[in-house]
């Protein structure tokens, strides 16, 4: 039950538009995979790209104030 309840929440995080750019023919399948430890939420490259984009306004943030004490 815990990992159809896993795999229920992740699905729910998923685009799901069952692209296939992940490998998955589905994104219940990757969200199979993921819990099974086959595969990573980044395997999606819609939420890859999410991370990234987060990530870089982060280094922009501390760009920032690196910049900002000097």
């Amino acid at each position: 039950m815990k990992k159809l309840q896993d795999i229920e929440k992740i699905l729910s995080e998923l685009p799901g538009l069952d692209c296939g750019s992940c490998g998955a023919p589905s994104c219940q399948s990757l969200a199979e995979d993921i819990v099974q430890g086959k595969a990573c939420e980044s395997d999606c490259v819609f939420k890859l790209r999410t991370r990234v984009e987060t990530l870089a306004g982060e280094m922009q943030e501390l760009s920032n104030k690196v910049n900002a004490n000097k």
